[in-house]
């Protein structure tokens, strides 16, 4: 099985083998147990009149909800857990359900049911998921349970990396409403991190501060030391008076993404908040269509692109620091708890 990582403010490297699964190991109901319902559902395994009379409830959090459907589990063979739900709450079996009458949180319920039920082939499950998301378009937590859902098929690939960017895309969104227990968040993303191959910032941990000081190829995160870039030996360079970073290192970090375009010398940045373009020699970049002027223009060293650490840094959603005479600098990236 997969490490998960034991501190909240640690960061986790890639893991080379997985004999489990985005669906299978969020275990995530275990920052409810202080729920009865939640008890309750782990206790029984299944879909009881009582569960099922909570989980239709519109008035009950989503998330616990969620949760409850966590700690009801999943099973090695298909189960028919969303089929007793649906007799037991509508009275009909579930392929006569008009789902053009059930709210966003009734199709959630059921899709991730549905996914529990039979986590080897989640597309019927991941449309009525992606159906609730489209309903609920400001709940992290459908948003994030569609994410893993989404995500689940994706590990039968030979890109792993694909399957934590797709969790990022949600976790790292903080246009979302935190409407899932950060504790119950951090579980999840604990475990995502795992497909990253590289080191990866868990945005749920209290704080988490990174260090790096000009020419040095290796960095501290909450007191850790890592390298940079791995095969690469890129380090911060003091240039005119202007400290520059690697881009891609402070990217990929919070769970972005980085495209170069050779023909053009440009450099696209994309995470979940900010979308960046920038040229090399050119002192304008491009953050979400429009201009900004830098403090020095982008140049390639060891083959990556080293930009201002200041701009990239609060571009990227850091509080940033240097100290000119250590010539260190800080990058803290707040809890994305959003309490």
């Amino acid at each position: 099985m997969c490490a998960i990582m034991a501190l909240v403010l640690a960061i986790s490297p890639f893991q080379t083998a997985h004999a489990d699964s985005p669906i299978t190991t969020t275990e995530f109901y275990k920052a409810y147990l202080d729920e009865a319902i939640v008890q309750k559902a782990h206790q029984a395994k299944d879909v009881t009149e009582e569960l099922a009379l909570y989980l239709a409830d519109e008035e009950n959090p989503l998330a616990v909800r969620a949760a409850v459907i966590n700690a009801i589990g999943w099973e090695n063979e298909q189960a028919e857990r969303a089929a007793s739900f649906a007799q037991l709450t509508y009275d009909k079996p579930l392929s006569e359900l008009a789902t053009t009458n059930l709210r966003g949180d009734e199709r959630f319920v059921i899709g991730y049911l549905l996914a529990m039920d039979d986590y080897f082939d989640t597309r019927e499950a991941e449309a009525w998921l992606a159906d609730a998301k489209q309903l609920l378009p400001d709940s992290f937590t459908a948003a994030l349970i569609h994410a893993l859902v989404q995500a689940q098929p994706e590990v039968q690939s030979s890109d792993w990396t694909h399957v934590w960017r797709i969790v990022a895309d949600v976790a790292f969104n903080t246009d979302l409403e935190m409407d899932m227990r950060p504790a119950a968040a951090e579980i999840i993303i604990d475990y995502m991190v795992t497909y990253s191959d590289k080191r990866v910032i868990n945005p749920f941990a209290e704080q988490s501060r990174l260090a790096l000081n000009i020419g040095a190829s290796d960095f501290t995160l909450n007191g850790e030391t890592f390298e940079i870039d791995p095969g690469y030996d890129t380090a911060p360079a003091l240039i005119n008076g202007t400290a520059y970073l690697p881009v891609r290192f402070l990217t990929e970090a919070i769970g972005g993404t980085i495209r170069w375009e050779p023909n053009t010398q440009t450099v696209t940045v994309n995470t979940a908040h900010v979308t960046m373009e920038m040229s090399i020699g050119d002192t304008t970049a491009v953050v979400d269509g429009e201009e900004q002027q830098l403090l020095g223009a982008p140049y390639i060293a060891n083959g990556r692109t080293m930009l201002p650490f200041r701009f990239i840094g609060e571009a990227l959603g850091f509080d940033v620091s240097w100290n000119s005479t250590s010539g260190e600098i800080g990058l803290t990236l707040a809890s994305q708890s959003r309490n």
